[in-house]
């Protein structure tokens, strides 16, 4: 016989592991996307500034951008800070956010 709650806890735990692939995709999309907007955007201004024939409309259309690429690239702050959550897990044994660090705590010179 299959066992359901296995095979829907197996099937959950894909798609866990796909959700946080798909998410990480995502960021470095929206990273990316944001950073080259903010780019062209200040790009697009200095354009405007120094060649005055796009008139007002350069200049909404390079704040446009820029406005854009700046709450694009505000992924690039989580990203950065779940990479160092991760690699201060790894490293400090003081840290204590997992389970697995958690139970090395019990066993270190570190706890209460």
């Amino acid at each position: 016989m299959i066992d359901l709650d296995q095979f829907a806890n197996d099937a959950a735990a894909d798609d866990t592991l796909m959700n946080d692939a798909t998410l990480i995709k995502l960021l470095k999309t929206a990273m990316i996307l944001g950073v080259s907007l903010l780019i062209v955007g200040h790009i697009v201004l200095a354009v405007t500034f120094v060649d005055d024939d796009i008139g007002h409309q350069g200049f909404i259309l390079g704040a446009a951008m820029s406005a854009i690429g700046v709450i694009l690239s505000l992924p690039t702050k989580i990203y950065l800070t779940l990479l160092l959550m991760e690699h201060t897990e790894k490293t400090d044994q003081r840290f204590t956010r997992s389970a697995d660090a958690q139970a090395r705590s019990k066993t270190t010179e570190f706890r209460k």
